[in-house]
């Protein structure tokens, strides 16, 4: 009988926070150690927690555990140098991030590399999003305007309901007056909660 490993957790991984500078270099280290293997890397928004974005790697060990290395970069130039010349596999999980996310990955000179379409149409084709999906201030207006399944009828009427994810309060979002100025994306970002229609 095969000897079984146990579950992952995200708490048998060991995580190391990494300054943006010293990104290249960590990744390196662990890329050296032979017991680790490229798993893969992406991005979480942490808005309303920080105005920052949090970009993780993850290697792998074979028990299953693994190591994370976390950068902070900021929502205002996010950046943070390429692994492409480190890790042979990287540049798919750099671009997925890059296109939804909206985060550069710069060559060692600091010039962004070119983030082609990977998944989203091109800026200039239709369906394109007009933005970063992935990010928390990003509305998603089909939701917001799309009648949702719930609002068919029947015994949903009589409780409250909740808003679509993505759907912020329409007092934040939508026909506004002209001199009202931008929504704060905090507000925007935060779960719009239960509101009866």
């Amino acid at each position: 009988m095969p000897d079984l490993q146990p579950p992952r957790t995200a708490s048998s991984d060991e995580v190391r926070a990494v300054a943006p500078a010293d990104w290249v270099a960590e990744v390196i280290g662990l890329y050296a150690d032979a017991s680790l293997s490229f798993d893969w890397l992406s991005a979480c928004d942490e808005i309303g927690v920080a105005d920052e974005f949090r970009v993780v790697i993850r290697f792998d060990r074979i028990d299953g555990s693994g190591v994370r290395l976390e950068a902070r970069v900021s929502r205002t130039e996010p950046r943070l140098p390429s692994l492409r010349d480190v890790i042979a596999g990287v540049a798919w999980h750099e671009r997925e991030t890059s296109e939804f996310y909206g985060i550069a990955f710069t060559s060692s000179d600091g010039v962004p590399l070119p983030a082609n379409p990977l998944l989203l149409p091109a800026e200039d084709a239709p369906g394109y999003p007009g933005g970063w999906p992935l990010r928390k201030d990003y509305v998603l207006g089909a939701r917001a305007v799309t009648p949702w399944p719930a609002d068919a009828g029947g015994a949903e009427d009589a409780r409250r309901r909740q808003a679509p994810a993505g759907v912020p309060d329409p007092a934040l979002w939508g026909a506004r007056p002209a001199d009202a100025g931008s929504p704060d994306p905090v507000e925007i970002a935060s779960a719009s909660g239960r509101r009866r229609r």
